[in-house]
């Protein structure tokens, strides 16, 4: 082996290393798969360009969901969970919680979300108080969260057509006992109360005072 052959191979020890870089990265790939075979290659080049696995990327309503459901119980209390909590005080725990590549970044963004009209922090809450009060409250509960849902996301046509859905059911309730629903009926006790008065009404009786059994009185034999 000459002099010229020695220097371009190396030593044993050298090849072992893989010493020889370039020119190209073909070069390289080229030298790479005569040592380890192609299929090794492919799989290290697959594993070497992964984009890197950082920290999850966070929902953040997923992360907020339990100050909605605590903003909503309150609500339903009677209180205004809006006024005891800052949007600003919620993003600056959350953001120190979950900084991110950016604390101050963080914070801009979630304060930014829960001013959102719809899909905000209230939006949110009463959306949750309006599944909630359905069957859980009284019926005036449920109604004045929709109320409330009117007010703020009036482009969304779903919530005055359920509040004209309840209302009509206090409506038929109404014909039957000659009275408005009790206000500690649900909403969905009051629905449900309305359903029974339409189907009997079919029959073309005029309904009794008295309640429901009364009304049954009323139905041929």
């Amino acid at each position: 082996m000459n002099a010229v052959t020695n220097a371009l191979l190396g030593s044993s020890q050298n090849l072992s290393k893989m010493d020889f870089v370039g020119p190209t990265a073909d070069d390289d790939i080229r030298r790479a798969i005569n040592r380890y075979g192609a299929d090794a290659v492919k799989a290290a080049i697959k594993r070497q360009t992964k984009a890197k696995i950082g920290r999850p990327k966070l929902n953040d309503w997923k992360e907020l969901a339990p100050i909605i459901e605590e903003h909503a119980d309150l609500w339903l209390k009677g209180e205004d969970p809006f006024a005891a909590y800052s949007n600003y005080s919620i993003a600056k725990n959350y953001a120190a919680a979950n900084p991110g590549q950016s604390a101050i970044a963080t914070h801009k963004r979630i304060e930014r979300k829960l001013k959102a009209s719809r899909h905000g922090r209230k939006w949110f809450t009463l959306v949750l108080a309006f599944e909630r009060s359905k069957d859980a409250y009284p019926h005036p509960t449920h109604i004045r969260a929709l109320e409330e849902l009117c007010e703020l996301d009036p482009q969304f046509p779903a919530w005055s057509w359920h509040l004209d859905q309840i209302q009509g059911s206090i409506a038929d309730y109404e014909r039957l006992h000659g009275e408005p629903p009790p206000a500690h009926l649900t909403a969905t006790q009051v629905e449900e109360g309305s359903k029974v008065v339409n189907a009997l009404l079919d029959y073309g009786k005029s309904p009794r005072p008295g309640g429901l059994f009364g009304l049954l009185g009323t139905l041929p034999k």
